[in-house]
């Protein structure tokens, strides 16, 4: 009789053990698809990250590219157009050494353009010689003050460029709607971080009006492009102070 319950408790352990063995199956299956679909959701995520963030890139070199022409048929129409549309008007009226004169005027200005458009070839020029180029065209304009305190250390095309274009961009929104007289830039490149500065003493502005604006647009998409935070300063009549810095890699 005692074997037999022996027995009977022996089929109990084993139907138990059994039953564990199948919940312990079921338990790890369930856990196994739920970490599948895990990983198949974070796939997605990642994938709509990844497309949003190409999207976002392409919106950004459209908004640029429209930029940079907007600027260009800007320029054509206000400067060079204008400039040698008053020389056919005057082709008769003034001296040849005048005619000359302008034409001179508006070859300097197609000069001017091309080189904005199309900076020399980067890899052979420095940054502090590029803006210096830059601001030299525009001094006759305003007053201009180009502090660099700089090391000989490569940076790379993109980041030459990027810092470049922002520079021309603060410039170019200065001379249009500030009202300045003078503008400093300042440039700092040591062997950790390179500090870009552009104030001027204009007319300022509410900042929370103009955050939007197509000039900070740009200037935000070349920032993030290059890995560099920045900040805008002004108020208004107190001029606008515009500071941008990025680490050395």
């Amino acid at each position: 009789m005692w074997r037999w319950e022996n027995q009977d408790q022996i089929v109990v352990w084993i139907w138990i053990g059994i039953g564990l063995f199948f919940l312990t199956t079921l338990l790890i299956t369930i856990l196994v698809i739920n970490y599948l679909k895990s990983i198949k959701k974070n796939k997605k995520k990642v994938s709509e990250l990844v497309r949003d963030t190409q999207n976002k890139c392409l919106e950004d070199i459209l908004f640029i590219q429209e930029q940079d022409r907007g600027r260009l048929a800007e320029e054509l129409h206000d400067n060079i157009i204008s400039q040698l549309n008053l020389i056919r008007l005057n082709l008769n009226d003034k001296k040849p050494e005048e005619l000359n004169h302008d034409l001179k005027k508006s070859m300097q200005l197609i000069r001017e353009l091309s080189h904005n458009l199309t900076p020399p070839d980067l890899n052979e020029v420095d940054l502090t010689d590029l803006i210096a180029d830059y601001l030299e065209q525009i001094n006759k304009n305003i007053e201009v003050i180009f502090r660099h305190f700089t090391i000989e250390i490569p940076l790379s095309e993109p980041v030459k460029l990027n810092l470049f274009r922002i520079v021309q961009e603060l410039v170019s929104n200065i001379l249009k709607h500030a009202e300045a007289t003078r503008v400093d830039v300042s440039l700092r490149i040591s062997l950790n971080y390179l500090m870009l500065t552009v104030e001027d003493n204009g007319r300022g502005f509410i900042s929370g009006n103009h955050s939007g604006g197509i000039g900070m647009r740009n200037i935000q998409s070349r920032a993030q492009k290059i890995k560099a935070i920045y900040k805008l300063k002004t108020q208004p009549e107190k001029g606008t102070k515009f500071i941008a810095c990025m680490a050395i890699q």
